[in-house]
């Protein structure tokens, strides 16, 4: 509370309890808060009417300091007994999650003076601290008392049950037939639904209500887009156009995310298209949310061109449009928007800085991500948790796990994402002896259980060592002693475990064992172990498999060339090519790139654009002369 200073005209007690009322009443609880202070330097205090009105403005902009000083108040003035300001104290008391005093001043309350306010503000006191069960015992003490329960004795207790007490709760609402036209409850039941993913018992409480407000329609369209429809979300989005029901800001957010989800680009457009013309576009999270929406869509250009129409750019915003360029495969388009950035009042968050290793990571570029390192070391990023994280993968994908080992030693309290990352820098190193030892030691020493996540690591370094017994028994208990179910990622890595290891038919035996709709995408490493044994028969089988399945895909086609030229089957080799001319299918060129000095060049198959071509192609020749002097014959027999 301000204070202010004191006023010659001594203004009626119950002036100032007009003036408090309206400011409350009128939703101006600071206002409420200054005046309460300004009369009371003019030597007037409060009463019974006063103090539930300031208690009622602490509570709503959560003040707990001030709630404290009017506690003092009440106190001094001998209004401890009044039965509405002893409410007032429980409601600001549990509004401001304090729920020692709220329970306090409640129990202090003789029981004939507890309204049904104060035994749902201590309802949702305990609500609000997560503590359901409790709340529930509460609630069962009115029924017992006969206190008459209403619509609010409810509304907390749906936010943080059980789905089997949401169940019951639900069951006892009907019975006392409280739903009628009861908004705020039906909201709260259909949250309730929507938080298990029951989607469609939130829908039957959505279309039973008598009336709805905006907060029931995002309600249930976010209901929707949760569970991945957008479609129905679109159409109840419709709905309330027809309706005319305004629409507010939380009704796009929604949409846009669903259509995010679905990649749909034309639909994500057409939201865009309503944002604008609703006006709801000034808004930053909306800006945010259309910049995610297009990158999820596929649409770089569509996500640049709304970024770059923001005037007041927040870090959220340069965050999403700098992980966009990362993960549509434009990882030094990020770094160059990273370092625009830099020369901005905006100052990257350790998100940002993550996003950015990330792109370093993608593009190889070692010097960059020490550049960005330095940076962290700077200003003071180094012991975020995610950074740290971000830097092991960065630095074992660049080359330097000797680095990426000491950025793990200095993380002092290691969570899965960490471990995580040091076994999959190990496992793409080829160092399976190590991700192994590490993978054993998160779980001994660290105590953390592995995920997903971590066993695909451990597979990968498993196939890329050789160690099949190994991978095998990974495999099993992944499963056996953590019910992890396989992923395709995971049959991915086993068919090759077992192919690259020439274990042909146990490989098969788990491919059939796999769930039907997995078995298509595990032929291709298959494919690619028959061409280190020249066994022609199994690839061919396997190709079958894959052109069936996938017949759009030319790295299949020249796969099965491979194999067919690995034993010098010329013609053959030439008619697996010779199908994607037939197919009208286009190969991408093969490409590499080189750091040098601190910027990265690329090659393209075929392409000799780069402006040292020349000299390059000169050098590689005589490179080329001097091998061949010494004896060196290239393998000629895979081509690609």
């Amino acid at each position: 509370m301000q204070v202010r200073p004191s006023v010659s005209l001594k203004r009626p007690l119950y002036i100032w309890n007009l003036m408090i009322r309206n400011s409350t009443n009128n939703g101006c609880f600071t206002e409420t808060l200054n005046t309460y202070s300004s009369m009371l330097q003019t030597g007037v205090h409060g009463n019974s009417f006063t103090f539930p009105l300031v208690l009622k403005a602490c509570a709503n902009i959560n003040s707990i300091c001030d709630g404290k000083k009017v506690h003092s108040h009440v106190l001094q003035m001998g209004f401890q007994q009044d039965a509405f300001v002893q409410t007032g104290l429980v409601d600001m008391y549990s509004k401001c999650c304090d729920l020692e005093s709220s329970k306090k001043v409640f129990d202090e309350m003789p029981i004939r003076m507890r309204s049904v306010v104060s035994w749902n503000s201590m309802i949702a006191a305990y609500s609000r601290a997560s503590l359901i069960d409790e709340a529930i015992l509460v609630l069962k003490e009115m029924w017992v008392l006969g206190v008459e329960l209403n619509a609010s004795t409810f509304v907390s207790i749906f936010s943080g049950c059980s789905f089997k007490q949401g169940l019951s709760m639900h069951c006892c609402v009907y019975k006392l037939g409280l739903l009628n036209g009861e908004i705020p409850l039906s909201n709260s039941i259909m949250s309730m639904y929507i938080k298990f993913g029951r989607v469609n018992e939130a829908r039957c409480i959505f279309d039973d209500m008598n009336g709805s407000s905006i907060i029931s329609w995002t309600t249930i369209i976010g209901g929707y887009v949760n569970v991945g429809n957008a479609n129905e979300a679109f159409g109840l989005f419709n709905e309330m156009r027809r309706r005319n029901v305004k629409l507010d800001l939380v009704v796009f957010v929604n949409l846009i995310l669903g259509y995010a989800q679905e990649g749909n680009l034309l639909l994500a457009s057409s939201v865009h298209s309503l944002v604008l013309k609703s006006g709801c576009n000034a808004e930053d999270s909306i800006d945010n949310s259309l910049v995610n929406m297009y990158i999820k869509c596929g649409d770089l250009e569509s996500a640049r061109r709304v970024f770059d129409t923001v005037d007041k750019k927040s870090v959220f915003l340069w965050t999403s449009m700098i992980g966009g360029y990362t993960q549509l495969g434009y990882p030094a388009g990020a770094l160059n928007l990273f370092k625009r950035l830099l020369g901005t009042s905006v100052r990257p968050n350790e998100a940002t800085l993550a996003t950015v290793l990330s792109a370093c990571a993608d593009l190889g570029s070692l010097s960059a991500g020490k550049e960005i390192e330095e940076y962290i070391l700077l200003n003071g990023f180094e012991f975020y948790r995610q950074v740290q994280t971000s830097m092991i993968h960065m630095f074992s994908k660049c080359g330097s796990i000797n680095k990426a080992k000491e950025v793990f030693d200095r993380v002092t309290e290691k969570d899965l994402a960490v471990w995580s990352a040091m076994i999959n820098g190990y496992a793409i190193h080829g160092m399976g002896e190590d991700a192994i030892n590490l993978f054993h030691k998160m779980q001994l020493i660290g105590g953390v259980k592995p995920d997903a996540v971590v066993y695909t690591s451990i597979l990968l370094a498993c196939s890329h060592s050789g160690f099949v017994d190994d991978g095998l028994r990974f495999s099993k208990s992944m499963k056996n002693d953590f019910g992890i179910e396989p992923t395709i990622e995971h049959y991915i890595c086993l068919v090759d475990l077992l192919g690259r290891a020439g274990r042909f038919d146990l490989a098969l035996k788990t491919i059939e064992d796999m769930p039907s709709q997995v078995q298509a995408q595990v032929w291709a490493p298959l494919l690619s172990a028959c061409r280190k044994y020249h066994n022609i028969e199994l690839g061919e089988f396997a190709a079958r498999r894959l052109f069936t399945s996938n017949p759009g895909s030319t790295g299949n086609y020249v796969l099965m060339a491979n194999l067919y030229s690995s034993v010098g089957m010329w013609k053959e080799a030439a008619a697996s090519r010779g199908l994607m001319t037939d197919r009208r299918l286009i190969k991408e060129p093969g490409w590499s790139q080189v750091e040098i000095n601190g910027s990265v060049h690329v090659f393209v198959a075929g392409d000799r654009s780069h402006h040292l071509s020349i000299d390059i192609y000169k050098t590689l020749e005589e490179l080329t002369n001097k091998l061949l002097e010494t004896g060196y014959f290239a393998e000629t027999e895979i081509f690609s």
